[in-house]
């Protein structure tokens, strides 16, 4: 730590890691990267161009020991997140973690439990929460201009299905589980947040319908023959995200390992008495976030983009019409998600400078993780799921 600026170290070194996880954290100006840690040699390399005082590691106990290191940004494979925490949670340095929070309900659990009384400052990345049009649908149901939350409905829209998961090893269910779990957990955990309740019990149904196929597992873009009428061809070697670059493999949509789900829908019952139906798929037009609750006084309607293109839509029972919200649109900050990436950084930053232990956003983390695995059991099995309880600390912050 220099003065009031923390020290980064960046655990993963993919698009996210270092666009987000060093660039974003060093933007914010009250952090500065320390050190960089990737397996990959070659990743370490090239991120030490972008960070050239960075200390480079391929070994994450080194990493860990590094001497001027008081925060570590998690960016790994979502595999490895429980080692990877638990690991750096023993060496006692604040964490900011990537979402999902693990891929097994046993792993979030036993990452709370090892965190508890070690006196870190533990956040997950669910930084859609602080943009503008999240702001604002918590603070209108906060002040229960629709009252106690009945029902609702959420529905990812991905329209970049094709041209991002299924290209890779996220089409496979041994490296991700689901697209629930790696791509749903943003929305699930913001109609948890929103209901402020406790999911206790899913069922669900999902399919491939539209990818995966009878091409070979090592088929690729870039010598295919129908490269020219394909809508899925990979003709570079960058895709633009939400926050910058990544690289993306260019093998087959159609290939016979793709086994996740291009589609999914799911049932949640809440021990608030709520129930909420979730649904994602990976082959539409559009790439948003719509939500939909009902309660007792009204209903709120939200529509959500990366072009931040937000409205609230408020109708209370018994009124004639519905008053119309457009949330604020972020044009001047550096990030993106409706300003939710600079927000997050900002939250965490705060959460340092009280200098009190905090799990700002686990409930929200673990809850969302535990309902898109039990949503891919109940795929399995065809039978509702019940999601076990676990002892949060008592100084949990939601």
């Amino acid at each position: 730590m220099k003065g009031d600026r923390y020290s980064v170290g960046i655990l993963g070194l993919g698009g996210r890691g270092v666009e987000f996880g060093g660039k974003g954290f060093e933007r914010n100006g009250g952090f500065y990267v320390s050190c960089i840690c990737d397996i990959d040699k070659m990743k370490v390399e090239a991120a030490n161009k972008v960070f050239p005082k960075a200390a480079g590691y391929t070994d994450i106990n080194s990493f860990l020991s590094h001497n001027d290191l008081d925060v570590v940004v998690i960016a790994t494979p979502d595999r490895t997140h429980a080692e990877c925490t638990l690991k750096t949670l023993s060496a006692n340095k604040h964490i900011y973690l990537e979402k999902p929070m693990a891929q097994s309900i046993e792993d979030c659990d036993a990452m709370i439990k090892a965190w508890d009384g070690t006196g870190v400052v533990f956040m997950v990345g669910f930084e859609l929460r602080y943009c503008t049009l999240m702001r604002d649908c918590k603070k209108i149901i906060g002040n229960s201009d629709v009252g106690r939350i009945i029902t609702g409905t959420v529905i990812d829209n991905v329209s970049v299905g094709g041209q991002y998961y299924f290209h890779g090893p996220r089409r496979r269910k041994d490296y991700i589980v689901s697209l629930l779990l790696e791509k749903g957990t943003h929305s699930l955990d913001l109609a948890n947040w929103l209901i402020d309740a406790t999911p206790r019990r899913v069922y669900a149904s999902g399919a491939l319908d539209v990818f995966g196929g009878d091409m070979p597992n090592d088929k690729r873009c870039v010598n295919c023959e129908e490269r020219s009428t394909c809508h899925y061809y990979i003709n570079h070697e960058r895709f633009n995200s939400d926050y910058g670059t990544l690289s993306v493999p260019d093998y087959c949509v159609y290939a016979k390992e793709c086994d996740v789900s291009d589609n999914s829908i799911v049932l949640i019952d809440y021990d608030s008495g709520a129930r909420l139906a979730y649904l994602e798929c990976h082959f539409t037009p559009e790439y948003t976030r719509e939500f939909m609750f009902v309660g007792d006084k009204g209903k709120i309607e939200a529509l959500y983009n990366n072009e931040q293109d937000f409205k609230i839509k408020v109708w209370k029972r018994h009124e004639k019409e519905p008053k119309i919200y457009y949330p604020e649109k972020i044009t001047n900050g550096w990030s993106g998600h409706g300003g939710g990436d600079e927000g997050i950084i900002q939250e965490f930053y705060n959460l340092l400078r009280v200098g009190k232990p905090s799990l700002k956003g686990i409930k929200g983390a673990r809850d969302s993780a535990a309902i898109a695995i039990a949503a891919f059991e109940s795929e399995q099995t065809g039978k509702a799921v019940m999601i076990p309880a676990v002892q949060y600390p008592s100084d949990i912050e939601h």
